[in-house]
């Protein structure tokens, strides 16, 4: 559901230089093994993979041809007590140096086909626009057009090019195309008279025993951009320069295998979920809820309530909170203990566990790990005589610069101040995992945690700052407003080998499941997640009936000039509905409810998944099959995925994924993002690794 610190080594083409020279290795009809020269050690990896994304099962859209190089250096750089086989030095044991780099291109962003991505909803599509095109504002229909259409032939205002507009411009798109960063850097050190190990430098650290899904493993951030959460953890997280240690503790009385480890994060602050919206095709799939250009309706029956959200962010935004990134202001603590012992009052040998605790920035639990920020409102001011202008800026039109219109309607701007809250929160947490070998010879695995101070939208009324305006027609109040709960989260997961003669007379199937829970203590009946998203229902409410002579079908429109010429916004409006059925007392414009923003963050939250592998052929042909159910929200994930060994180092993987609303028919931004926030997303793809 977010949303980097980059270490360059090389330009943009001397990252398509390695990939290209690297897929010429794989290409090679002689296969590699690791390559080692003494105490050095150079390993890596290069990659293709194609995803083709489809709504219908005739409907098909390419949206990623990704191709990867990883280079790993391992460098045993302390032998026999000295330090590169020259420095003696006596107080290190051991010491190692690891280096991980990472280079990306995607030419999906030079084809830049057309047509919109699919988001959540048709809705959504509409509004996120399509990855080619021609920018915001360079174009000024006529009239008034049909959604979908620009300038037109035949039309007089100018319009310097036909087609679709794209939120996406060339510069957003190189953005976008290449990755080029030294991925993990650190060294490894243990001393001699101490039981001190340390990790120094860029890396990621793992806690917790589930899969797939975050509760205690949320030090390093996910970068959703990637590819949502649909591929290995180890490539999603982003890693940070942190300092860890472990304090080898030996034996303590019954505990075996007793080890403190502590993490500090000394300023290297990244937001818990790197986000990005539509039209990025691995996109959060709706528009940023905070763009320019919005068009909102807080007052139906008023013919000038048109607005339009100018926001100042104070510098804040998804990634970036108010806060400076040093020791002082962005600094992270976690402490693990770690322990294995017996309890033989219920036969249980070889009791693994674990007891956690993180201060942290910007970070959730369970279901709320998609979204640790929050929006927050500080005030919002209109003036009915002051309007956008087609120059952009704000006053009373001129003949030379008049008046900028949506559907041929003025729209006055509101002036909202606000800030992203990354907040620091106290995570206390548990795990454990324990083998019983007598009867199910199943592994089963337990993880818990507790959240304090976790950051929320809120329909709450009370919540929800009230709008400064001279025009009493216009007294309404912001959309969200902002809150802080305490969160419950746990899973209770298993791990066996199984034999399915029928499909595998010669392997067991390996076969692994998990439940999730998250609870949010208090009221939670006006709760809204982090994306804070219009989605099939608009952000304040639905339109209602379609009255008033600039309304639209479904309140979509299209800006006629000004800096969003050729932008399509859909209405928001505060009310429920207009005329009699409307849920706004007359004359004040104050909505007494708020149904309309989709992104609801429920008090109870679940999810249960499951998985499974085998292999055939002796290793060379690997299936994987998994499923995920959120009960709450009705959304359904279905996975497979097959990989074939043509040799131990070239490997062919199709995979296709499957995603349902289970019959509900509605739409839903579940948190976890397992189904609901992919609707419409069923993809295919095919990926071809080289690894040496």
């Amino acid at each position: 559901m977010a949303r980097c610190n980059r270490l360059t080594l090389w330009g943009k083409r001397g990252a398509l230089g390695i990939l290209l020279y690297l897929l010429g290795i794989a290409l090679a009809p002689t296969t590699h093994a690791t390559m080692k020269y003494g105490p050095l050690e150079l390993s890596g990896s290069v990659d293709s993979q194609s995803l083709f994304r489809s709504a219908e099962i005739d409907d098909w859209q390419w949206i990623q041809n990704r191709n990867t190089a990883l280079i790993r250096v391992d460098y045993d750089w302390f032998q026999d007590g000295k330090f590169v086989d020259r420095l003696q030095v006596p107080f290190i044991k051991r010491s190692k140096l690891y280096l991980l780099y990472r280079g990306v291109y995607d030419s999906f962003w030079d084809i830049a086909p057309g047509g919109r991505q699919k988001g959540v909803s048709a809705y959504d599509d509409m509004i996120g626009g399509p990855i080619s095109g021609h920018d915001i504002g360079e174009t000024a229909p006529a009239g008034r057009f049909p959604p979908g259409s620009l300038c037109p032939d035949g039309a007089t205002a100018p319009c310097p090019k036909q087609g679709l507009y794209t939120r996406t411009n060339r510069t957003a798109r190189d953005g976008f195309k290449f990755e080029n960063r030294m991925r993990e850097a650190y060294i490894d050190l243990a001393l001699t008279q101490l039981p001190l190990s340390f990790r120094l430098g860029r890396q990621q650290v793992i806690w917790g025993e589930s899969d797939q899904f975050r509760l205690m493993d949320v030090i390093n951030p996910i970068d959703t951009t990637w590819h949502l959460q649909q591929e290995e953890w180890d490539k999603l997280r982003i890693p940070l320069w942190l300092v860890k240690t472990i304090w080898d503790m030996g034996d303590l009385g019954p505990i075996s295998n007793a080890f403190t480890e502590i993490v500090w994060n000394p300023g290297d602050y990244q937001p818990g979920n790197k986000v990005e919206f539509l039209p990025a095709p691995w996109a959060v799939g709706v528009a940023n809820p905070v763009r320019p250009g919005q068009i909102q309706d807080p007052a139906p029956e008023s013919p000038s309530s048109l607005l339009t959200p100018v926001f100042n962010l104070q510098g804040t935004s998804y990634r970036k909170g108010d806060f400076e990134r040093n020791p002082a202001d962005a600094s992270d603590i976690g402490v693990r203990f770690h322990g294995v012992t017996d309890i033989p009052l219920i036969n249980m040998n070889g009791f693994e566990f674990t007891a956690n605790y993180l201060y942290a920035r910007g970070r959730g639990i369970g279901a709320v790990a998609g979204s640790p920020f929050g929006l927050k409102i500080e005030s919002i001011e209109t003036n009915p005589s002051i309007f956008l202008l087609q120059n952009g800026g704000f006053g009373r039109s001129t003949p030379a610069n008049p008046f900028a219109t949506w559907q041929g309607n003025v729209v006055i701007p509101a002036f909202v101040k606000a800030q992203f809250i990354h907040p620091y929160t106290n995570i206390f947490g548990t795990t454990a995992n324990w083998f019983e070998g007598n009867y199910t010879n199943t592994v089963f695995r337990m993880e818990t945690a507790y959240q304090l101070g976790a950051p929320f939208q809120t329909a709450e009324l009370n919540k929800r700052i009230l709008a400064s305006s001279l025009d009493p027609t216009l007294q309404f109040k912001a959309p969200v407003g902002f809150t802080k709960k305490d969160v419950w989260a746990g899973m209770l997961g298993f791990d066996r080998p199984t034999w399915i003669k029928f499909l595998n007379p010669r392997t067991t199937w390996f076969i692994t499941g998990q439940f999730f829970w998250s609870y949010v203590a208090g009221t939670a009946s006006n709760l809204r997640g982090g994306v804070i998203t219009a989605s099939k229902r608009p952000y304040y409410t639905p339109p209602g009936e379609n009255t008033g002579v600039w309304k639209t079908h479904q309140g979509f429109g299209q800006w006629d000039n000004g800096p969003f010429a050729g932008q399509i916004e859909r209405t928001q409006t505060a009310c429920t509905g207009v005329g009699a059925r409307s849920s706004c007392p007359k004359g004040s414009g104050l909505p007494n409810t708020l149904q309309g923003n989709a992104d609801v963050f429920r008090q109870w939250e679940l999810l249960t998944t499951i998985a499974a592998t085998s292999f055939y052929w002796g290793g060379t042909f690997v299936p994987f099959v998994a499923m995920a159910i959120d009960p709450v929200n009705r959304t359904f994930l279905a996975q497979l995925k097959f990989d074939y060994f043509i040799t131990n180092n070239f490997i062919v993987q199709l995979r296709e994924n499957f995603y349902n609303d289970l019959g509900s028919g509605t739409t839903t931004l579940d948190p976890w993002g397992a189904g609901g926030l992919n609707a419409r997303r069923d993809e295919t793809g095919l990926k071809i690794t080289y690894q040496f």
